[in-house]
């Protein structure tokens, strides 16, 4: 739901909540990778938000790969 500012400008009134679910894959560490991105208001700190969690998914895909790794 949406409200408009001062401006006329469409504003989420509930800016605590995400806008869509982190999507669940059945990898427990990507998916946990995925619930940390926390993309705020400051676009700045996005590139940073981003490059950790694919870090963090590109981990756990290598370990996957690894002979004798567990599968989750």
């Amino acid at each position: 739901m949406t409200s408009h500012d001062d401006r006329g400008v469409h504003t989420p009134e509930n800016t605590d909540a995400p806008a869509t679910p982190a999507p669940q894959t059945g990898h427990e560490p990507i998916d946990a990778a995925l619930r940390g991105v926390r993309l705020d208001d400051d676009v700045h700190t996005h590139h940073d938000a981003l490059s950790s969690a694919l870090d963090q998914v590109q981990q756990a895909l290598s370990d996957a790969q690894r002979p004798g790794a567990p599968r989750s």
